[in-house]
């Protein structure tokens, strides 16, 4: 199963083609695309999208079976923010530190992550190319060997995870963020495809414990942001982004009964967080 392959290079055709074209088109476009080719793959959209008191475009979540049966599944949170960057070597600086009076927008996405115990993502759509000996050298949390597998895959879609981000805005003298330097701190979205292929809930755990052993002390002491970061309280169910029975919240287990039917009630009644919509991907 190459999902996330064949809708990345989708997204650099058309951007390549459109250039134009607008960051929440390629996003809804994603979105369904991802759904329409695989069953295991569901998403809701929500009316109510106050991205600027959080942050946030999208929730999704990654499901797998408990490898020692002690809950019915596991799931993983995620909080995603959509961004097209700029190409042809103009600087995105301003486009990462954009904010209003609720406060810059990558402080509100990180604020809202520790909140939920979600790890906090950016979704970049580019036309440009990374380069992949900077990527292997810049994401040491994954091995080489991976990078390699999409080594030659076209790619209009990137991953990078916002405390990254936050160490380049802040973390170093200001200077010009082009797109290529942005793609060599992040990975390709059809990377996202090894987790078909492998033990996702193997895969999933060992990169919970990776984010919270690398990141946690990070962000208590160089963000802006106070409190700790995820809590670690498995009789509750949480365990960094990880959530298991009474940790998973109520409104993505009534969403799952439904097997990802789209409900008109169903925003309104579970008083779903402040998010564009909300993406699963089950792999139990």
């Amino acid at each position: 199963m190459m999902v996330f392959h064949e809708c990345s290079k989708q997204l650099y055709m058309w951007m390549n083609k459109q250039p134009h074209v607008k960051e929440e088109s390629l996003t809804d476009w994603l979105l369904y695309a991802v759904s329409e080719r695989c069953p295991q793959i569901y998403y809701q959209t929500f009316s109510r999208h106050e991205e600027a008191e959080n942050g946030c475009d999208w929730e999704w979540w990654i499901l797998t079976s408990d490898q020692y049966e002690t809950w019915k599944y596991n799931a993983y949170r995620f909080l995603v923010q959509a961004k097209k960057l700029y190409s042809h070597n103009r600087d995105n600086y301003s486009l990462l530190t954009y904010g209003n009076r609720n406060g810059a927008q990558i402080d509100l996405l990180m604020q809202e992550a520790m909140r939920r115990n979600a790890l906090p993502l950016y979704m970049y759509y580019s036309v440009e190319k990374s380069e992949i000996n900077e990527q292997i050298k810049n994401n040491s949390w994954l091995d080489e060997e991976t990078f390699r597998w999409c080594d030659t895959c076209v790619n209009g879609g990137y991953l990078s995870l916002a405390q990254e981000v936050y160490k380049m805005l802040y973390d170093v003298p200001r200077h010009k963020l082009s797109a290529v330097e942005l793609l060599n701190h992040a990975v390709k979205l059809s990377l996202v495809d090894l987790i078909f292929k492998n033990n996702s809930e193997q895969i999933m755990s060992y990169f919970n414990q990776m984010i919270i052993e690398k990141y946690s002390k990070y962000y208590m002491q160089k963000t802006r942001n106070e409190g700790k970061y995820w809590n670690i309280d498995k009789a509750a169910g949480v365990a960094g982004i990880k959530h298991s029975g009474s940790g998973i919240p109520d409104y993505l287990r009534v969403f799952l009964q439904g097997q990802g039917e789209k409900k008109d009630w169903f925003e309104k009644e579970m008083r779903i967080p402040h998010i564009g919509g909300m993406g699963i991907i089950d792999l139990r």
